[in-house]
Order: structure tokens, then C-alpha cells, then sequence
């Protein structure tokens, strides 16, 4: 993408899914990877395969189940290039530091920010696991609302608002995500004019990937040629 926006898209199912997003312009791959592969998880070789199709776009796998940090070395061989680890949970040190050390990086990912957060506890929340910090974050702009944006866009003295998330997006590599339409992509690049990127999560028939907002394949395509003309 132009002028350095990132674009990630969660929940990638195949190499054909990715080669196609890649030929987009997505810079990074979030796969689903656990014991039992259906929907939009998949298993460990599946991801290794993904990876071997990627030219440009880095993939990101997020591994579920209780051990939910994928073991630094194993990361290297399934040619996986940033851990996704859902906020919540713990994240020790050690194996940041090993994970660093194997050049692999790590992100957070499902952060919320809800309209009624002071942005003091958004930042903890990104913060809080200590250095090395994540990669990147993304941040899920009201996860339980399905316009959140049309609620955060006007300046608010008591509660959270677009002016508030771009502050922080000023210090912190951030990927939102939010239900973007069309018709919103030239106003919400003006309000989060520094955000880092934008992060998109997939569902349709065959399954859905987790997160607060989804998009189809199709909705994806047409949201990032919108968005490459915003860039211009």
C-alpha cells in the first residue's frame, strides 16, 4: 500500500485466499492455526504453506488453545514472521526475548477501545506486557457496536473519540479495525490520519476467524482499492 498503510487481513484460509491478497497490496497474513482444522482454522502445515506461496506479505499466525504462544523455533520452521497474541493474555518476557532473538516478532491483537474508555486505559493495554513490545497492535474500535465509528468520530469531552485514538496512533504502530464502508474510508483517514494501518477479519461461508468486525473477501478487495485512492 502506498504511503507506507498497512493492511492485515485475519483469518486466511489457503494459499490461493493469499496469493490473491497479496496481489492486493496486503502486507500482512493473519492465519488461525489449532489442533482441528474447519472453517477458517487451519492446521500447522497449511500455514507452513502459506508461507512458502508469500513473495512480499509477512505472515502472521495466531495459534488457539491453552498454549496459545507459539514456541519461537517452531514460529521459524512453519516460516511464520509475527505471533498474533490476543489481549488478555500473559505474555512473559522470556519468550519475548526469545522470540526477538529468533527474529520473529510479536503483535497484539483484539485490543478493545470502547466509547466510554478514557484512552489512558487503551494505552495501558498495549503497554502493559512491557518490552520488547509488540510489533504492532490492533486495536478494535468499539467491539460491540456496529457503527462504533458514528460514535467516536465528533469530539467528546467525557468519552473517547477519533481525535483521542489518532493521539495515540501518533506513538504507537496501531492497525484498526472497525466496520469501514465505502463511504466512510475518506472521513475516517482524515480522523485517524496516523493510524499505521487498518485491520480486517474474515467470515463467509466457510467459517469466520475471531474478532468484533468482518468483511468477506469481496468487501476486502473493494475497501482496499478505496483505500489505495484515499492514499494518492
Amino acid at each position: 500500500m502506498k504511503r507506507g498503510l498497512v493492511i492485515h487481513v485475519h483469518g486466511v484460509a489457503s494459499p490461493e485466499e493469499a496469493e490473491q491478497l497479496e496481489s492486493l497490496g496486503v502486507d500482512l497474513i493473519g492465519v488461525v492455526v489449532g489442533e482441528r482444522a474447519t472453517g477458517r482454522v487451519i492446521a500447522r502445515d497449511d500455514a507452513h504453506a502459506i508461507a512458502a506461496c508469500l513473495k512480499r506479505a509477512r505472515l502472521c499466525v495466531e495459534l488457539l488453545g491453552e498454549a496459545s504462544l507459539l514456541e519461537p523455533q517452531v514460529a521459524r520452521r512453519m516460516g511464520v514472521q509475527v505471533v498474533q497474541v490476543p489481549w488478555g493474555t500473559e505474555v512473559p518476557q522470556t519468550w519475548r526475548q526469545a522470540l526477538a532473538q529468533a527474529n520473529v516478532e510479536w503483535a497484539l491483537v483484539r485490543v478493545p477501545a470502547d466509547e466510554d474508555d478514557d484512552p489512558a486505559w487503551v494505552r495501558a493495554r498495549i503497554e502493559e506486557a512491557g518490552t520488547p513490545p509488540p510489533a504492532w497492535t490492533q486495536v478494535e474500535i468499539c467491539p460491540s457496536l456496529e457503527d462504533g465509528w458514528r460514535i467516536i468520530r465528533d469530539a467528546s469531552e467525557n468519552e473517547l473519540d477519533a481525535r483521542d485514538l489518532d493521539a495515540l496512533a501518533a506513538k504507537l504502530p496501531i492497525l484498526f479495525s472497525l466496520p469501514l464502508r465505502l463511504d466512510d474510508v475518506k472521513e475516517i483517514r482524515r480522523g485517524l490520519f496516523h493510524a499505521r494501518g487498518f485491520s480486517f477479519t474474515l467470515r463467509d461461508n466457510l467459517g469466520e476467524a475471531l474478532g468484533a468486525h468482518h468483511f468477506t473477501l469481496n468487501q476486502v478487495r473493494e475497501l482496499i482499492k478505496q483505500l489505495e485512492a484515499e492514499s494518492n
